[in-house]
C-alpha cells in the first residue's frame, strides 16, 4: 500500500523550532518499509511562520501580550501558523495520491490543525483511510474518533499496531481489529476502543528510523546537522501532569549500547550529523546504563567530537558527580533538569522522587562537571499558592542555574487533569490547554500572577546573562540591583506623560533600556513594554502586572544574593 505520514502544522505564539522532527514518523515509516508499503513522509512543519489572528477563544491573552513589545523582557511578539498553509497541504495530498494517510496529533491543543488535515484529504477524495496517533490520540481516544474525517486510530507505539492495522484495511474487512490491542474504529455507528496492553520489548527488533525520508539538511541546530535520538522508552514515575506513560507505557525499557552507537554512526556518516538529542522519556533513569553509553560514545567519537543535549529532560534524582562528568565528556555542555518546586510537598504531590537539598548538591556536581543547568520549574498548578511559586523562583536565581519557566498545561488521561476536570477549572475550550494561554485560575492564583511570574523568570535570566557577562557583579542582592539602576539610569531621558514615557533612546539600545526599566520594575512594582509610537519615537507603558506577587517576590528576594547561571 501507498502510506503518507503526516506531522501537521501548529498554531502558537511560539515553537521550539529545534525540536520539530518527527523522529517517531521516522520509526513508522522504517516499520512500514519492512512490511513492503510504500512510505513517504510529509512534515508540513517547515521553517517558516505566517502571522494570524488570535482565535476568539485566546482573545483574552492580547492584555498581557504587547506584540510591539521591544524590550527585553518582553513575551510572544504574534501570533503564527507554523509550517506550510493549507492550500499547499492539500496540494502534496492530491500529489502522493497515498492509500492511507497517517497523521500523527501529538499535543491537545494543537488537535484542530491535525483534523484540519484530516479534512483536506477527506475533502480531496472520501474514500481515502485517515489514521490518526500520537500522545493526544492515546490521552483521549475515544473523542478523537468522533470526528467524521478519522476513520482510525492507533493508541500506544505504532511501530507494530499500524502494520496489523493495515493488513486488516487490506482485507477490506473489520472482523480482525477486536484482536488487535490499541486500535480504535467505528463499527454500526458505534466508537470502539481495544484496551492498550503491550509496548515493545525489545527496542532492538525496531528498524533504525528512515530518517532518508526527511528533507535533506532540513533538521538544523545553528547550521549544524542535527536529529533526535532515543536510546530507551518508557518512564516508571507517575508523575501527576505527566502523560508519558499512555504513550510509552510506564515500564523502562532500553536499546542495546551497540544498537545505539550504530545508529549513530549510521547519522553521523550518512548525513553528517554534529548533535544528537535524546529523546527518552527518562533517560538516566538507570545510572548505570546512562554511565556506560556515555563511555561507549566517548570511546567512538572520542571526548566532545559530538554535541549532545536532551532538550526532554533529565530527572535529577538518577544523576551523580560521576554521570555528570561523563556526559561533559561524551559532549553535553549543559543539563535540563526537572525542578518542579522548592515546596518539597508539592514535589511529593506530583510524584517526583527529590528534596531541595539533593537538587542543591547536584547543581555543584553539574557546575564540577563544567556543566550548564537550566531547572524547569512548573507554574500554575491545581493545588500551588503564590507563595510557593515566587520561593522556587527565589530558590533558583540564587542558585548556579538558569530557570526553565514551564507553565502547567492540563493533560488529558493524568490525574491533575481529572481533579481541573472535577473542580471546574479546566477552560472550556481545549486550544486554551496550552502554556501560553495560562489556562489555569484558583482561588489561590489569578492568571495574572502567573503572567507576572512567568516575566519575573524572565528579568531573573537576563540578570543572571548580565552577572555571566561581568556587566554586573555575581552575589549581587535585589537591593544592590536597584542600586545599581539608580546610579545608572539617566532619568532626564524619561518624561512621565498620561501612563507613556518617552526615551530618546532608540528602541533597539539595550545598553540604556534595561536598567531603566528594571529601575521602574522595582519602583512601580509594574512591568514596562517598550514601543515606537507612529513618528518612531519609543514609549515606555505600563503593563498589566500583579503587583502582590512583585510585593512578595522583592519582599522575599530584596537581601538575597543572584547567581550567575553557570
Amino acid at each position: 500500500m501507498k502510506i503518507a505520514l503526516i506531522q501537521p502544522p501548529i498554531r502558537d505564539f511560539y515553537e521550539t523550532s529545534i525540536r520539530t522532527q518527527p523522529i517517531g514518523l521516522a520509526y513508522l515509516a522504517a516499520s512500514l518499509k519492512m512490511n513492503g508499503d510504500d512510505v513517504e513522509i510529509l512534515d508540513c512543519r517547515e521553517k517558516k511562520r505566517a502571522s494570524i489572528q488570535i482565535p476568539p477563544e485566546l482573545s483574552y491573552l492580547r492584555d498581557f501580550y504587547p506584540f510591539d513589545d521591544r524590550s527585553p523582557f518582553k513575551l510572544y511578539s504574534g501570533f503564527y501558523h507554523f509550517g506550510m498553509g493549507w492550500r499547499e497541504i492539500r496540494q502534496k495530498v492530491e500529489a502522493w495520491d497515498a492509500d492511507v494517510f497517517g497523521i500523527s496529533s501529538s499535543f491537545t491543543p494543537y488537535h484542530q490543525e491535525a483534523l484540519e488535515v484530516a479534512r483536506i484529504i477527506k475533502a480531496f477524495d472520501r474514500r481515502k483511510i485517515v489514521v490518526m496517533g500520537g500522545a493526544h490520540v492515546s490521552c483521549a481516544p475515544e473523542s478523537v474518533l468522533e470526528s467524521p474525517w478519522v476513520d482510525y486510530i492507533v493508541l500506544g507505539e505504532g511501530e507494530i499496531r499500524f502494520p496489523l492495522l493495515l493488513k486488516q484495511i487490506e482485507k477490506g474487512s473489520q472482523g480482525g481489529l477486536d484482536e488487535i490491542d490499541g486500535i480504535g474504529y467505528r463499527k454500526d455507528g458505534n466508537i470502539r476502543v481495544t484496551p492498550l496492553r503491550t509496548f515493545i520489548d525489545p527496542l532492538d527488533k525496531l528498524p533504525t528510523p528512515a530518517r532518508g525520508l526527511f528533507p535533506p539538511d532540513r533538521y538544523r541546530i545553528r547550521g549544524l546537522p542535527s536529529t533526535m535520538i532515543l536510546t530507551s522508552r518508557g518512564c516508571p514515575h507517575r508523575c501527576a501532569y505527566c502523560s508519558g506513560h499512555l504513550l510509552m507505557g510506564p515500564t523502562f525499557r532500553t536499546r542495546s549500547p551497540e544498537e545505539i552507537l550504530s545508529e549513530m554512526v549510521d547519522c553521523q556518516n550518512r548525513y553528517g550529523t554534529r548533535i544528537f538529542d535524546i529523546e527518552d522519556d527518562n533517560f538516566t533513569f538507570d545510572r548505570e546504563r546512562a554511565k556506560g553509553l556515555m563511555q561507549l560514545i566517548i570511546k567512538t567519537f572520542g571526548e566532545r567530537n559530538l554535541e549532545l543535549t536532551a532538550m526532554n529532560g533529565v530527572s535529577s534524582a538518577s544523576l551523580d558527580g560521576e554521570l555528570l562528568r561523563l556526559m561533559r565528556k561524551a559532549g553535553f555542555n549543559t543539563v535540563n533538569l526537572s525542578f518542579v518546586s522548592a515546596e518539597p510537598a508539592t514535589r511529593e504531590r506530583m510524584g517526583r522522587p527529590q528534596t531541595e537539598e539533593s537538587f542543591g548538591d547536584i547543581l555543584r556536581d553539574v557546575e564540577t562537571a563544567g556543566l550548564g543547568a537550566i531547572a524547569y520549574a512548573i507554574f500554575g498548578m491545581p493545588g500551588q499558592t503564590v507563595d510557593e511559586m515566587v520561593n522556587t523562583l527565589v530558590y533558583l536565581a540564587g542558585n548556579r542555574a538558569l530557570v526553565g519557566p514551564s507553565i502547567y498545561y492540563p493533560t488529558p488521561g493524568t490525574p491533575l487533569f481529572q481533579r481541573c476536570e472535577a473542580e471546574g477549572l479546566l477552560p472550556s475550550h481545549p486550544s486554551q490547554w496550552r502554556s501560553t494561554a495560562f489556562p489555569i485560575e484558583t482561588k489561590d492564583f489569578s492568571r495574572l500572577d502567573i503572567v507576572t511570574l512567568f516575566r519575573l523568570a524572565r528579568v531573573i535570566n537576563f540578570v543572571k546573562g548580565k552577572i555571566d557577562r561581568k556587566i554586573l557583579e555575581e552575589g549581587l542582592t535585589w537591593e544592590g540591583l536597584y542600586r545599581f539602576t539608580e546610579n545608572h539610569a539617566r532619568e532626564e531621558t524619561w518624561v512621565l506623560d498620561e501612563g507613556k514615557v518617552e526615551a530618546t533612546a532608540p528602541p533597539g539600545d539595550d545598553s540604556v533600556n534595561w536598567i531603566k526599566l528594571l529601575k521602574r520594575l522595582f519602583e512601580k512594582r509594574s512591568f514596562f513594554s517598550l514601543r515606537k509610537d507612529p513618528t518612531g519615537k519609543a514609549l515606555v507603558i505600563k503593563e498589566r502586572s500583579s503587583k502582590g506577587v512583585l510585593d512578595y517576590f522583592f519582599e522575599k528576594a530584596w537581601e538575597k544574593p543572584i547567581l550567575k547561571s553557570r
